[in-house]
């Protein structure tokens, strides 16, 4: 249980602080990506710029209304929902939560680069996800088996 006296790398579930730092690297680099790669002009790619501003500065997912779009970007509910649709075949943002919508239900959406399948978000987090099972799995052989056997299990980190 973290308190709110504790950094925000701690609140938001990090190990340290370097790997909170990294994470939030890792999505300034795929929002740069991502609005180069966007093949749209005008008000999609506004919208794009919007939903980043509003991004968790740790991870490329924002929670938003249509109409809280539509007063950011000062356009009508038919041109958001026109610019959604087209950002949306186009790849660049993926619906998480909540994808059906309706009046003022916030939507959850995954920032991505479009035509990409991973970005370098995902790639952090794959290998963070696997730093951390490694680590685990050592805990655990060493524990039971002892350091030697335990490093003749797992091999070498390579």
């Amino acid at each position: 249980m973290t308190s709110r006296k504790d950094p925000k790398w701690k609140r938001e579930g990090f190990a340290s602080e370097a790997e909170y730092r990294s994470a939030c690297a890792a999505t300034r680099a795929t929002k740069k990506a991502s609005l180069a790669a966007t093949g749209m002009k005008n008000t999609p790619q506004n919208i794009l710029r919007i939903m980043w501003a509003d991004a968790d500065f740790h991870r490329p997912i924002v929670t938003i209304t249509k109409e809280q779009i539509m007063a950011k970007a000062n356009c009508c509910l038919w041109s958001v929902k026109q610019a959604l649709k087209a950002l949306r075949e186009e790849g660049s943002i993926k619906p998480i939560r909540n994808g059906k919508g309706g009046r003022s239900v916030p939507t959850t959406w995954l920032l991505g680069v479009a035509g990409q399948q991973s970005t370098p978000s995902d790639q952090h987090v794959a290998e963070l996800e696997e730093k951390r099972s490694r680590e685990a799995a050592w805990r655990f052989l060493s524990q039971k088996y002892g350091p030697a056997k335990a490093l003749e299990i797992m091999g070498s980190e390579e």
